[in-house]
């Protein structure tokens, strides 16, 4: 299994190509749960098609939702989730105490601890 680490910002585009998957093992998994941008979609699909690796999953993607007619749809033996495998027992419970923590601070007027910046992608 290689599950890469999050590239930290400014993050490299392609962190994961086609030297990376070549490198691989062919029974090899790919997991990818940190920035989509990271990894060289084109390649992955290229090695899937090929045999070159064994499988991957995706929880990220460059773009999300990722489109109806992106041709990693068509890949064998790829796992794909919709940027959500943090499901876990307290998934509602802490997504609801952020939302009350956000809504309680844009309700005083202060400023938002966590903003996101579009420009970074997150």
């Amino acid at each position: 299994y290689v599950v890469p680490p999050p590239p930290a910002p400014p993050e490299p585009r392609h962190f994961t190509s086609t030297a990376e998957f070549a490198a691989m093992k062919k029974e090899g998994v790919f997991i990818s749960i940190g920035r989509g941008v990271a990894v060289d979609e084109a390649a992955l699909e290229a090695a899937l098609k090929a045999g070159e690796i064994a499988g991957a999953a995706l929880d990220v993607y460059h773009k999300e939702p990722l489109p109806e007619d992106h041709p990693l749809w068509d890949c064998p033996n790829l796992l794909m989730s919709s940027h959500n495998a943090d499901f876990t027992d307290d998934y509602f419970e802490l997504g609801w105490s952020v939302f009350l923590k956000n809504f309680n601070t844009w309700k005083s007027g202060e400023a938002f601890p966590e903003v996101v910046d579009k420009a970074a992608g997150y």
